[in-house]
């Protein structure tokens, strides 16, 4: 056994096999710089002891084949992978954590030129410091926490004790939350911030979402708010008039008012809290 891991195309083969995990790793970046990526509530601990298990394995074959040209070259592309996780994942921790240790352990111990790691070194810590700055500086001006009420909202959330959450289920339903045709949908999301707060009626495409066996890749960056109530804590009566109407009321309304939806383009840049 000794024997064929320490022979050299053996070595070249394993070296060339961790281009995995940088594949995995950008097709990550890419899919939650489009997306969001929620994990699915009864997945959770299945699929992150697969997440950091396959990044202890795949650390194991860096540092193993940790002399050999692949390698090497991996050292140097998994930090500004893993840097741009880390901004479009700012604050989950379990997404973010295994590539970014295995990264950092890997550029430590390839075998590559000591003045090259120094260079490129000093200049991927100044990415990460003026990337993680920009995103504190954004959020500077987002001093609201915005929480999406439906299914997947925890029960012990301090924002599911807010509202009732079995009406709130009813209104967001999709037989009453969908447009006739298809293609739009409501959403109710709680705003906290320093006044009284307020709940959003927003409306964002449907069907575009793309569902997996452990997580779904839900569209981000287009929607558009319908309207502000004031205050937390009493749902309003929603339903669609057609297609692009949408209808709202709160209890002590005597009609319905009404409002059009057209959504707006693309936001590539939600990460950054600029919604």
């Amino acid at each position: 056994m000794d024997g064929i891991l320490n022979n050299i195309w053996v070595r070249r083969l394993l070296s060339i096999f961790n281009f995995l995990y940088v594949a995995v790793l950008i097709l990550l970046s890419y899919s939650t710089f489009l997306y969001d990526l929620v994990i699915h509530p009864k997945s959770k601990g299945l699929f992150f002891t697969v997440y950091v298990l396959a990044s202890v394995i795949f650390l194991g074959l860096m540092i193993f084949t940790r002399k050999q040209v692949a390698t090497k070259i991996i050292a140097f592309l998994l930090l500004p992978i893993v840097l741009a996780i880390i901004l479009f994942n700012m604050g989950d921790w379990i997404l973010i954590i295994p590539p970014f240790v295995v990264a950092v352990v890997v550029f430590f111990v390839t075998d590559n030129n000591e003045t090259a790691k120094v260079i490129i070194g000093t200049m991927y810590l100044l990415l990460y410091v003026a990337g993680i700055a920009m995103i504190y500086v954004f959020s500077l001006f987002n001093t609201a926490t915005e929480t999406r009420l439906d299914e997947f909202l925890s029960k012990k959330s301090d924002v599911y004790k807010v509202y009732d959450m079995v009406s709130v289920l009813e209104q967001v339903q999709d037989s009453n939350s969908i447009s006739p045709d298809g293609t739009l949908k409501f959403y109710l999301y709680d705003v906290q911030d320093n006044n009284k707060g307020e709940l959003k009626l927003i409306v964002e495409p449907y069907g575009q979402d793309k569902v997996m066996k452990f997580f779904t890749l839900k569209q981000k960056g287009i929607r558009r708010v319908v309207y502000r109530f004031e205050g937390r804590g009493e749902i309003p009566e929603i339903k669609w008039k057609d297609n692009s109407n949408i209808q709202f009321k709160l209890s002590g309304d005597e009609e319905y008012k009404t409002s059009y939806v057209s959504l707006p383009e693309k936001n590539y840049f939600e990460f950054l809290g600029l919604a």
